[in-house]
């Protein structure tokens, strides 16, 4: 218990002098730039892969079908 007191005054120790120097409003501002970024190219693929809408097909049926309650399941 000791040492997760002394582990947490030293990360608040830290903590207080980079947010003290502005070092983690630069780590937002660049986590925010590089997330809107991915975004952005994410949202470029997308419309680059859609395929026009008259090739749309029709939904297909269920792979997997429910049984009846009162039916015994299945032997393989």
């Amino acid at each position: 218990m000791i040492r997760t007191l002394i582990f947490g005054a030293i990360a608040g120790y830290v903590g207080k002098k980079l947010y003290d120097d502005g070092k983690l409003t630069e780590f937002k501002d660049d986590l925010v730039a590089r997330y809107n970024e991915a975004k952005a190219n994410l949202a470029d693929q997308r419309a680059d892969s859609e395929a026009p809408a008259s090739a749309a097909t029709a939904p297909t049926a269920p792979l997997v079908t429910a049984t009846p309650a009162g039916s015994p399941p299945l032997r393989h």
